[in-house]
């Protein structure tokens, strides 16, 4: 019976040690995390705030390549300038040396590749609107002939995880 208990106790601290909770902009927008991706910089006094995250893939190692996902409010007036920050933002990212767009795009977010340096990387960023908060998710990976589907799929769902907190 004991071993039971400490199994569910164990299956519990697991389960809630997967996510951690971010706040910015004074509580108006929170999202979660996948409490394995460390920040690598966290500013949450401004505008604009964000959090940013590495998220290790085996196959970067020794590259100086990194995946990164990050998160960045701006306070706007209205929804107008948050449809000019998104504008702004899609237009910064057509300059993307070597930009594609990605015709996968689900509608959702925005998907391209470019340059970084002579690297390739992949790109998916989404907005959300909330109480005169403008947020951009941003997802960013190399794409390196090591990286494997599994690590992809893990990455994809980890931003999924994101846009789904900062869409409630």
């Amino acid at each position: 019976m004991l071993a039971r208990i400490t199994l569910a106790l164990f299956c519990t601290a697991a389960g809630a040690a997967h996510a951690a909770d971010f706040k910015l902009n004074d509580g108006v927008i929170g999202f979660s995390a996948p409490s394995d991706w460390p920040v690598i910089m966290q500013m949450t006094e401004g505008n604009p705030q964000v959090v940013a995250f590495q998220v290790k893939d085996p196959a970067d190692t020794g590259t100086g390549e990194a995946s990164r996902v990050s998160v960045t409010t701006r306070k706007l007036d209205d929804a107008q300038a948050f449809q000019d920050f998104v504008n702004s933002s899609i237009e910064k990212a057509k300059q993307t040396p070597g930009y594609e767009h990605d015709s996968g795009s689900d509608g959702s977010s925005l998907r391209y590749s470019g340059l970084n340096v002579k690297t390739r990387y992949q790109y998916r960023e989404s907005y959300f609107y909330r109480n005169g908060v403008g947020v951009q998710l941003r997802c960013m990976h190399p794409v390196l002939k090591g990286t494997t589907s599994t690590w992809l799929s893990s990455f994809d769902k980890g931003c999924d995880e994101i846009a789904a907190s900062l869409g409630k």
